[in-house]
Formats: C-alpha cells, structure tokens, sequence
C-alpha cells in the first residue's frame, strides 16, 4: 500500500474509533430513506456494530433492506468518514468478544442521562454488524481547491 494512503487509512480509522455516534441511514420496505444517530463501535477493518430494539423502525428497515450507509463528522475540524456496505443481524451469535464488552461497557458511561435505550425494555436488543463495502474518508483541514480531500479506503486491505 502506499505509505501516503496507508496514513490516510490510518487517520480515517483512528477518527472512526474516536467518536461514539454516527447517523445510520436505511431504506424503509416501501423504499422511503431512514436516518438517524445511534451509538456505535468499529474494529479495524471499518466494520461498524450497533445496537437496537427489536420493534424499531431501524430492525423493520434492515430486515427488509440488508443495507445502510453510514456516516459520522466533526464540525470544529471539518472532517467526516462515509460508509456503506451490508449489515448483518448478529443477535442470536454474539458472544463475550472485547470488542462488543467494550462497547457496552462505553455505552453505560454515559451516566448523567444514560442512552436511549434504557429508556426501553431491553429484552429485545438487537445487534447488528455493517461491513462496508466503501468508505471514503474527508479531511477538510487543507487542500482546499484539490481533490486530495476525499480518500477512498479499502476495507479489506489490511493495514501495514
């Protein structure tokens, strides 16, 4: 890979793993577009995990459209990752991985106002996995009037 797209990949996934919230975009059954913020996690390969309730309109969305896009930003330095790819229902598979006890585990810091879904009855949590088949990555910080904004990740490349 080349050391310049590598740093890029880089910088894409450590903003990726810094933030908590993105917006998760579906398609209704009746081909209406859906958006909203969910809390997330993501691994090294971009693969983003979130949780839902079973009778929410995002379960009903991916049930019948097994794909999202997704999006996350930071508006003090302009910068943005975009993804879209598959999604894949992981409730009755999940285990004990690290990485999903971390998530929870950083979802139950939110100890003011808590998250919204414990507002629900959980016994109908839903987890979902998206794999991205395209992420492009925006740094609005220079390059202004060039196209070196704007960089296509591989997903599946490994990093170096």
């Amino acid at each position: 890979m080349d050391p310049i797209a590598e740093g890029k990949r880089d910088e894409a996934l450590s903003f990726l793993v810094g933030r908590d919230t993105g917006v998760l975009a579906t398609v209704s059954e009746a081909g209406e577009p859906r958006a909203r913020l969910v809390y997330y996690t993501c691994d090294s390969e971009f693969k983003i995990y979130f949780m839902t309730l079973a009778n929410t309109r995002k379960a009903s969305d991916l049930a019948a459209h097994a794909h999202a896009a997704f999006v996350v930003s930071q508006t003090d330095m302009p910068r943005t990752i975009q993804l879209e790819g598959s999604v894949e229902d992981l409730t009755d598979t999940a285990t004990n991985d690290p990485l999903l006890t971390d998530f929870v585990r950083s979802l139950m810091k939110h100890s003011t106002f808590g998250i919204p879904l414990e507002r629900f009855d959980t016994a109908v949590l839903k987890l979902y996995r998206l794999s991205p088949s395209w992420v492009r990555w925006g740094d609005f910080t220079f390059g202004q009037g060039t196209d070196q904004v704007l960089t296509q990740i591989d997903p599946t490349e490994p990093p170096l």
